[in-house]
């Protein structure tokens, strides 16, 4: 499985269209085998952030604030989506391998009204 965590420095980047930078990390059995960072281009050379999220392959996506149209985007090709996460990428990673991701410690403002819109398509995995 492939886990793509956006990253602003060490941490979870606040807004992941604006995001510059991610981990990509493979994960088996609940253990990262292997972690690379990969550059995100946003420089109006007309490769869209979709598009190089869609290459990569990923399965996962954890990320912090996301517009709902690259959420649906994402959500609409089978990546899993993450969203409005926040604290150390190391810390993040570890907290979803534990199944503990959403503790409030790691979630932002605007999680729980989030969350409250897109109820029903959380639940179906949607």
């Amino acid at each position: 499985m492939k886990i793509a965590l956006a990253r602003w420095d060490k941490y979870i980047s606040p807004l992941l269209d604006a995001a510059q930078e991610i981990l990509l990390a493979e994960v088996d059995k609940g253990q990262v085998t292997s972690r690379r960072q990969v550059r995100l281009v946003n420089d109006g050379t007309g490769v869209s952030l979709p598009e190089q999220l869609g290459e990569l392959g990923i399965d996962v996506l954890i990320c912090g604030g996301i517009s709902n149209a690259l959420y649906y985007w994402l959500v609409a090709r089978g990546i899993r989506v993450f969203p409005w996460v926040s604290g150390e990428v190391e810390e993040v990673l570890r907290a979803y391998l534990r199944g503990e991701l959403y503790r409030s410690r790691h979630t932002m403002p605007g999680y729980q009204r989030w969350r409250r819109r897109h109820r029903r398509r959380w639940r179906r995995g949607w």
